[in-house]
């Protein structure tokens, strides 16, 4: 078996995660709370559209770079190039995040999205759709309330996977 037949399952979860951060982005931008939203100028809603309409291309690549065999090529860069994709879109986020006092950002907008609420020190409560996340380890033992913007939660997961899968199933 060589390594391209050999790392078929990565490939597949590796799909499966550029399909979510390319329609994910589109269902979550293109509604009232953002690409709609009644109060955003007519220049943030163009560069929104563009930003999510820009992801579609890139994913083409990265299915490509994920499927298409070249003989005589050391398969697992192909893997590292779909890598260094996904953890630069991943980096993207948090130095736009440490960015955001230069242009006056926010990681939401009144009438936007709500943030998701993670309570440490209560009960475990961790439902797929619901906002509040309650863990039940405190923080230098107190219980704390936590407001994280669901761009934030919704890369946290695809990130664990993609780290998850590296580890178990590459195979060099």
């Amino acid at each position: 078996m060589d390594l391209y037949e050999a790392n078929s399952f990565l490939r597949v979860i590796f799909t499966i995660i550029t399909i979510l951060l390319t329609v994910g982005p589109t269902v979550a931008d293109f509604n009232k709370t953002h690409a709609t939203h009644p109060k955003w100028i007519g220049h943030a809603r163009f560069h929104v559209v563009w930003q999510v309409l820009g992801f579609y291309p890139v994913a083409l690549i990265n299915l490509v770079i994920l499927w298409y065999y070249i003989p005589d090529f050391y398969y697992p860069y192909q893997i590292y190039l779909w890598l260094i994709w996904f953890f630069g879109f991943v980096f993207s986020f948090f130095l736009t995040v440490f960015f955001m006092p230069l242009f006056n950002g926010t990681l939401s907008d009144p009438g936007g999205r709500v943030p998701f609420k993670y309570t440490f020190g209560r009960k475990l409560k961790i439902l797929p759709f619901n906002k509040d996340k309650h863990l039940p380890f405190k923080i230098n033992n107190e219980i704390k309330v936590v407001y994280v913007d669901e761009n934030l939660h919704n890369l946290i997961l695809p990130t664990i996977i993609v780290v998850l899968t590296l580890i178990f199933f590459l195979q060099v």
